[in-house]
């Protein structure tokens, strides 16, 4: 990339440049364009400090007026938008450069390579890993895009102090690729000024150390040591890092290894001192996920080093989100050199409220060597300084069980990070895949194979052959879920002297099966896993799995979820999309939702325990009316020569169906519903509305007549009606 006054980027358009790293100006082939007072300049800045993003007038007003507007601040708002249109329009006719309303705020649609904070950042980004007279030279570019202090005349309005921690950032880049090449004796006057200036960087202090020890200053040298420990004493009651601690130790030894500008790096690999190692044990006895594996391999080896890359892990509670992430990260750690920081972010623990994510940052901000002292106060601020500490560095983060997408987006790095993000949640988080094109990588159940290998680790005695089958009948009574299979393996350890028969004999009863998959004095169970998620739902989405909990058939669709619901089709089919964003079901094809079986007994359990007599009954008269009412409509379109009865001239305006026009449509709805007719109508007593089995026996007996491949179940249904049902 070549210098900001060389780039073609930054030539583009005639020359429009936007500038924030001293006064806020645009230029036009140099030349500023007038803009106007402090407040449409500060409105200006806080657009480019966020291009393309939409900034919410409510916020502008606060910044603007120091949460103190006046009472017409809305309408100066809007003045200082229309100004700044003008000015926009004349330099730029194309359009391509202009501020949109976009509720609740404003935005600036604008190629981000015309700001200098975008070059500053892109420079720094190029610099990486670059040699240090290539390092040298870029960083001395991005350093000659300040003018001044950054933001200079817009009166403190509008704060970013993420771009003085940048300034610091390629100051301490520039001078470290001069310390190693050879310029000790050209920095020590600039280094003594930034130390006077940030008295608390310790990386500058260790700098100035190492460039005073080689010109031949050892004495002072160390009395710059003696001056920064005795002021962190005094001001924070600390000492000094090891890093700078472990290079006072080598120059008051003299270790004249030192003198080698080309010996090894005696300080941090970037910004602060300290290179965080958060990442949790990685569990013991872990299986299978090879291909999940690999995706994160092939997510890894595919990283562009100047973009951050994010990834969510995500599926229903006890399958192993957090197990398989952690795991992997351990195992490619040593590929981020400086560092990997891990967040629990509480999104569904069912103790502790979700983590706050300006609280996350302050954590994030320690362990990256921020003092306690400059921890900003304020989200955005924090938010700002850490993607600043992260801009040239290469750290794996991992942001273990997302609440939503709010929560986690101010724990991402910036966009010139080569960072990567891993995040677990029991939820999509579609906002982050569709807003910043994060990778999705959705956990399902172990295959058989598997899930017996998982109950075998954990229950740390390798299964005999005669036990084969019986272990496979557990982890089918597991659903193949991980938590589940780690109980069971976990119950097996406990008590040796349970069999595997026994304890599969003991899940087969369905009433039982979750008070089974329990440990006595554990943290958790399928139950409580579940019911954390349930608890979560909304309470529209909540009522809707307690009544998908009296659901007799295999699967359930926009339809039938209806007529439980008694809703209407479009708010069943949002709702169902809703339930499968929290795994509590799984959409397996166009508008077909089935449920795990350990998900279906704890719905059938909620809906026991949390729904009224009167209410059950009252669903099931509507599943029941919807499936007689669409039997009908098939029972005209596949028999038409059968006598017209009263029984088919059912009043359906109440009961939402399927469009039924021709007999193969007639067909293909049987096929497709046939083991839920059949469960519905087994299930129907149960509702009080037995005129309707009779009716449902009668016209789904006379299909049989006519439809070879259903005649035999159609037989079966009949015996309703022939048994006088």
């Amino acid at each position: 990339m070549g210098t900001p006054e060389t780039s073609g980027t930054t030539r583009a358009r005639g020359g429009l440049r936007f500038r924030l790293l001293g006064p806020v100006q645009v230029l036009v082939d140099d030349r500023p364009v007038p803009l106007g007072g402090s407040g449409a300049r500060g409105l200006l800045a806080m657009l480019l400090l966020e291009p393309n993003q939409v900034v919410g007038l409510d916020r502008i007003v606060d910044v603007l007026w120091a949460h103190e507007p006046p009472e017409s601040a809305r309408t100066m708002v809007q003045g200082y938008v229309s100004r700044l249109r003008q000015r926009l329009a004349s330099v730029d006719p194309s359009g391509q450069v202009r501020i949109v309303t976009n509720p609740p705020g404003y935005q600036l649609l604008i190629d981000e390579q015309l700001i200098d904070v975008t070059v500053a950042r892109q420079l720094v980004a190029d610099a990486w890993g670059a040699p240090a007279v290539r390092r040298a030279e870029l960083l001395r570019a991005a350093q000659n895009l300040w003018r001044g202090p950054a933001l200079a005349d817009i009166g403190g309005r509008v704060r970013a102090p993420e771009l003085a921690e940048l300034r610091l950032t390629v100051l301490e880049g520039r001078i470290e690729a001069d310390l190693e090449l050879g310029r000790h004796n050209e920095v020590i006057g600039e280094l003594t000024g930034l130390v006077e200036e940030h008295p608390f960087r310790e990386r500058l202090v260790g700098q100035l150390l190492l460039a005073l020890y080689r010109s031949g200053r050892r004495t002072a040298a160390l009395g710059a040591y003696q001056r920064f420990a005795q002021l962190a004493a005094s001001h924070s009651g600390i000492e000094p890092g090891p890093a700078l601690r472990a290079l006072h130790a080598r120059v008051l030894r003299d270790d004249t290894t030192l003198l080698d500008p080309q010996a090894e790096s005696t300080l941090s690999p970037r910004v602060g001192v300290v290179v965080p190692a958060q990442l949790p044990m990685a569990p013991a006895g872990f299986c299978g996920r090879e291909l999940e594996q690999d995706w994160l391999d092939r997510l890894l080896a595919g990283m562009d080093k100047r973009t951050t890359a994010v990834a969510l892990v995500a599926g229903p509670p006890g399958i192993g989100k957090t197990a398989l992430t952690v795991r992997w990260a351990n195992q490619v750690a040593t590929k981020f050199p400086d560092g990997h920081i891990f967040a629990g972010l509480r999104g569904f623990d069912p103790r502790h409220p979700p983590a706050d994510p300006a609280e996350v940052l302050a954590q994030f901000l320690l362990a990256l060597g921020v003092r306690p002292d400059d921890v900003p106060m304020d989200l955005d601020e924090r938010a700002a300084l850490y993607r600043s500490l992260l801009a040239e560095r290469r750290v794996l983060v991992v942001l273990d069980d997302a609440r939503d997408s709010d929560q986690v987006r101010p724990l991402l790095p910036g966009g010139t990070s080569s960072s990567l993000v891993l995040i677990t949640s029991r939820v999509r988080l579609d906002g982050l895949v569709a807003g910043l094109a994060a990778r999705l990588l959705v956990l399902d159940t172990l295959e058989a194979a598997t899930a017996e290998r998982l109950i075998e680790e954990t229950a740390g005695t390798p299964i005999k052959d005669t036990d084969r089958e019986h272990a496979a009948r557990l982890a089918e009574l597991c659903g193949h879920l991980p938590l589940a299979l780690r109980i069971v393996g976990a119950r097996l350890a406990a008590r040796p002297q349970w069999s595997l028969a026994d304890l599969a004999g003991e899940l087969a009863d369905e009433h039982t099966r979750l008070g089974a998959l329990d440990v006595e004095g554990a943290d958790t169970s399928v139950r409580a896993a579940l019911d954390v998620t349930y608890r979560a739902l909304r309470p529209t989405l909540a009522g809707t799995l307690r009544l998908a909990g009296m659901f007799p058939g295999s699967w359930l669709g926009p339809y039938s979820t209806a007529a439980l619901c008694g809703t209407d089709l479009t708010e069943a089919r949002r709702r169902l999309r809703g339930l499968a964003e929290s795994f509590m079901v799984t959409e397996v094809s166009p508008d077909m939702f089935v449920m795990h079986d350990l998900v279906r007994i704890y719905a059938a359990e909620l809906a026991g325990i949390e729904l009224a007599d009167d209410e059950r009954a009252e669903s099931l008269r509507r599943l029941l009316r919807y499936y007689l009412v669409t039997a009908a409509a098939a029972r005209r379109l596949l028999n038409p020569a059968a006598a017209e009865r009263e029984l088919d001239r059912l009043d359906h305006r109440q009961v939402p169906g399927p469009s039924l026009d021709t007999a193969q449509q007639a067909a293909g709805w049987l096929e497709r519903e046939w083991t839920n007719l059949v469960a519905v109508a087994e299930a129907g007593s149960a509702a009080g509305a037995q005129d309707d089995l009779v009716r449902l026996a009668r016209i789904v007996s006379d299909l049989s007549s006519g439809s070879r491949g259903l005649t035999a179940p159609l037989i079966w249904l009949a015996g309703f009606h022939l048994a006088g049902v």
